[in-house]
């Protein structure tokens, strides 16, 4: 809850104060990576008069007092009388001297002090500043302030005196000391108060308060006495931002901008403590490394104080709008639930007043404001555009238009994405006007190789123009359009990074319609359009290229569905090897899959030639992709019709990865999760990287189990992560506002040594027994007692138990039976050569021990002959092994550090691969091959 202050403030209409006469030379603040936004005020104007309205208890009830003194100490050298029939009668001041009072008649002052020809400055300015403290009620205040702000500007266009610094300088320093000393609130008040009005009429008193070396922390204590107006002086001292942030003022300042619609300040004052505070503010939230910026977004993040800030916004003040705008930009990147409140709470007006300012930066707040908070789910999105359609009608296209020609690269290209998705909100049928001005500044941005960062952000909005975002930000679009090309399996899935594939967002009902109207539009557009997204996707830029396949691949989608020939054939002839280069490994899954949709797509029909110019790496990528996508293998069978000939299949691996460090412990188990590589150590810890190619960064690190992690698995739907460990426990794991939380931990009777996830089982091989767990009850049965099953895979709702005396048990879990498709073998030797490692590929399923085998899983149960073998010497057991498309990897007992590299199909061995040190977790994904160490190091290959 926000309380307003206590302390006694002064009422004013703020809606009719005018711009201010100081200027900033802040840069701290940034609304986000394109432009930065200061709180700069410039283009004076003098003060206006206000419309004051004075609560009762606003100021102290009490008499004037004379002989109140504020300054107890000005320098008696400087009590020097002047005359004042001479100040008051030279020009404009005299006639601002004789109109700025009220309470007390200054002619008649003036005529008395004539008399005596002797006026005592630092007394009249002393009773003025007293007055302060005593006034009765609001006009005496600014009577007060008034007659404070004209002596001082005698004072200093006073002729005898103008030499005279020492009496400023007095002056200055008795109300930094009050400041500084004074116990009363109101003796703080007035002495701040006065200091601003001396600088609204003098901007060199920021140079002496400066040279002063008045400490900040003074300030700071005012502000936290609730002396709001401390804000302002705190701003104008223009102190950096890790001095802002040493003052611990961000609770005081949110209390002021909270409770902006509870105060209204004089128009005497250089700007309003709201704008001053709300200024800071931002600096605390953009000046600083992204963990410091975010802590500071964390206390200003829940719903109760973004609405008072989305409330501030209401005012139309221009300052405060453009830093709010900065401010609520970084609260939506702060998480999805700040983001979601933000566009359901915040009112379009402010913003689209921004919008329609002549100012050059308010334009550019309010279109990064609508560029971040459109990131929304499409349905959400829609929703905004209508209301932003609706409030700013006709008009506001026009004024986005404006932009198109009056702003620089960067916000040109926001207000066309935000003029062209207004206008597919029409449901035009024709071209419209503001659609061709919109996409020719798209297009000439998206060609713009001479400027990479403008071409990247037309490639962004272009490639999610037809898909969708969650509510954190992130884009949705390229998981939707992969999701159609058939990337359906969990693990698969899961090695792509930023996605949540259960989001309810990626159901969105309206994604489907809205994407077919934008492809109309691009449709309307044609090979114009086509030749800007070549130079796109030849981009030298990473995240440029990638957004360019994501468009052609929707777009692919999209014309596939309408029957456009003519443009896809475009594309076949002037996009296809580029779109072939992202078929290879190496490139992310996401990237592999979206290339061949579009290969599949836009080949389709008569284009289907176009594929025998593919060259042999390119299919050889295809067949590899072939376990993802059903695309593949249909683009596969057409390659394979036309070419007799079988590509050759390339056994030069080259690494592309080495992450940890020596001393970490040993490396003991490897899986991807959420897109991100998670590794499981001997001690206990858990470590997540990202990986963008050869850079790996470590993200996060968690110590919960108490000795060796052994295993991971993915839950069925991909949304949980499990690690089983040698403490007997099973944690279970799920990232939550990208922060990995432990959910669940499963007790079991011995140490994890592999496990499963089976439907809705959890199967747990120990050291002795098999366990199933129920994943709704957590009840635990225990399964073929004596056994001792020493290897686990799982496919298509069936488990299969590699046995230490050579028999493979299937397990159904849906029926719950249980068949031995291979039988045990008797010998003395056996009990040194279980099966250590089983592993299903489509559907063969491999076996390790003394030996490899494998063969189709129908024939398994047959118990058939295997349908291969291959020659491991005698004397050597198979450690750890893995499968993909074209290779077998293989651990030996007798190559600990070894990594032996054969070909699937010809049974033939082709390589080796070194890991430095013992191998202790073997781990393949995305056609790579990762191995953990037990120095702690983890490596990675990919086949070129």
């Amino acid at each position: 809850m926000i309380y307003a202050p206590e302390s006694p403030i002064y009422h004013v209409d703020d809606s009719k104060m005018k711009p201010n006469c100081l200027q900033s030379n802040r840069s701290h603040g940034s609304l986000n990576n394109l432009s930065n936004s200061v709180l700069e005020l410039k283009n004076a104007g003098s003060y206006s008069t206000s419309n004051y309205s004075a609560k009762d208890d606003m100021f102290p009830q009490c008499s004037p007092r004379c002989d109140l003194r504020c300054f107890s100490n000005f320098s008696t050298k400087f009590i020097k009388k002047s005359s004042l029939s001479d100040l008051v009668s030279r020009g404009s001041m005299s006639r601002k001297f004789k109109t700025s009072t009220t309470t007390e008649d200054w002619s008649d002052v003036s005529s008395h002090w004539g008399k005596d020809s002797q006026v005592d400055f630092l007394e009249r300015f002393e009773k003025a500043v007293s007055k302060l403290l005593v006034s009765d009620g609001l006009d005496s205040c600014l009577d007060a302030g008034s007659e404070v702000t004209t002596i001082w500007q005698l004072l200093n266009n006073t002729y005898e005196v103008r030499h005279r610094s020492s009496v400023r300088q007095d002056i200055l320093d008795q109300l930094l000391d009050s400041i500084s000393t004074s116990k009363k609130d109101k003796v703080i008040r007035a002495s701040v108060y006065v200091l601003l009005l001396m600088i609204s009429e003098d901007r060199n008193m920021m140079r002496g308060i400066k040279r002063k070396d008045f400490h900040l922390s003074n300030l700071a204590t005012a502000l936290k006495r609730d002396v709001h107006e401390a804000a302002i002086l705190i701003y104008l001292l223009d102190p950096t931002p890790l001095e802002i942030k040493n003052l611990d003022l961000l609770p005081s300042l949110l209390h002021i901008a909270c409770n902006s619609d509870t105060q209204k300040w004089p128009a005497m004052l250089p700007l309003t403590p709201t704008s001053a505070s709300i200024a800071l503010i931002e600096i605390l939230v953009t000046a600083f490394d992204y963990i410091t910026n975010n802590v500071h977004l964390a206390s200003l993040s829940s719903p109760p104080i973004l609405s008072k800030l989305v409330d501030v916004a209401k005012n139309n003040n221009l300052e405060e709008g453009v830093a709010l705008a900065a401010i609520l930009i970084r609260c939506g990147r702060l998480n999805g639930n700040c983001k979601k409140f933000l566009s359901q709470a915040t009112p379009v007006d402010p913003f689209l007043h921004l919008l329609r300012r002549k100012e050059h930066r308010a334009k550019c707040a309010a279109l990064e404001y609508f560029h971040e908070i459109l990131q929304i789910p499409r349905s959400s999105a829609n929703s905004l555009l209508q209301e932003i359609r609706r409030q700013g009608g006709i008009a506001i296209m026009h004024t986005l238009m404006a932009c198109l020609h009056q702003t620089e690269p960067e916000h040109r290209v926001l207000a066309a994405s935000l003029l062209l998705q207004l206008d597919i909100m029409e449901k035009s049928d024709g071209r419209s006007v503001f659609q061709d001005e919109a996409m020719e500044v798209l297009l000439d941005s998206l060609s713009s190789q001479e400027n990479s960062k403008v071409q990247a952000l037309s490639a962004s909005f272009l490639s999610n123009l037809g898909g969708t975002y969650s509510w954190s930000g992130e884009s949705y679009t390229s998981a939707w359009v992969a999701k159609k090309a058939g990337l359906t399996s969990a693990s698969h899935r899961n090695t792509i990074r930023s996605i949540d594939w259960l989001d309810s967002c990626l159901q969105d009902t309206e994604i489907i319609p809205w994407s077919s109207k934008s492809a109309r539009a691009i449709i309307k557009i044609g090979i114009p359009f086509i030749r800007a997204l070549a130079k796109g996707t030849q981009s030298k830029v990473k995240g440029t290229s990638h957004d360019c396949l994501v468009c052609t691949a929707w777009l692919g989608s999209e014309l596939a569905a309408l029957g456009e020939t003519a443009i896809r054939n475009y594309v076949c002839e002037i996009l296809l090897h580029d779109i072939a280069s992202h078929l290879h490994p190496g490139f992310e899954l996401d990237e592999r899959v979206l290339a061949c949709m579009c290969l599949y797509n836009y080949t389709s029909g008569k284009g289907k030639q176009m594929l025998m110019s593919l060259s042999e790496g390119s299919r050889e990528s295809l067949r590899r992709l072939s376990s993802f996508t059903w695309m593949a293998e249909e683009l596969l069978q057409v390659t394979d019709y036309f070419l007799s000939s079988k590509p050759r299949v390339s056994c030069v691996h080259t690494q592309i990865l080495e992450i940890g460090q020596p001393g970490n412990g040993t490396a003991t188990a490897i899986a991807f999760f959420r897109g991100q590589l998670f590794a499981g150590y001997s001690n206990g810890t858990i470590r997540a990287w990202d990986i963008k190619g050869q850079r790996a960064v470590i993200i996060r690190e968690v110590k919960e189990h108490k000795k060796a992690v052994t295993c991971f698995a993915l839950s069925e739907t991909g949304e949980n992560l499990l690690s089983g460990s040698a403490d007997k426990s099973i944690r279970v794991w799920e990232m939550a506002q990208h922060k990995l939380e432990c959910v669940e931990v499963i007790q079991t009777r011995e140490a994890v040594q592999k496990l499963d996830i089976c439907g809705d089982k959890i199967l747990v091989l120990t050291q002795n027994n098999v366990l199933k767990f129920s994943c709704a009850s957590r009840s635990s049965q225990t399964l073929y007692r004596g056994k001792h099953v020493k290897s686990l895979a799982v496919c298509q709702g069936k488990a299969y138990l590699g046995c230490t005396d050579l028999s493979i048990q299937e397990l159904d879990m849906s029926v719950e039976s249980k068949i031995e498709i291979r039988t045990p073998k008797r010998s003395w030797w056996i009990g040194k050569n279980s099966i250590s490692a089983i592993v299903v590929y489509k559907d063969w399923m491999y076996c390790a021990g003394a030996q490899v085998e494998g063969s189709a899983l129908k024939d398994w149960k047959k118990r058939c002959k295997p349908s291969m073998t291959l020659p491991i010497p005698k004397g050597t057991s198979v450690e750890a092994m893995a499968v993909v498309e074209d290779f077998i990897y293989l651990n030996c007992s007798k190559s600990p550090s070894i990594i032996q590299i054969w070909l699937r199909e010809k049974q033939q061995k082709v390589g080796r691969l070194s890991a430095g040190s013992k191998i202790t977790s073997l781990f393949a994904a995305n056609d790579m091959i990762f191995c953990g160490t037990e120095t702690g190091l983890i490596k990675a290959w990919i086949p070129l």
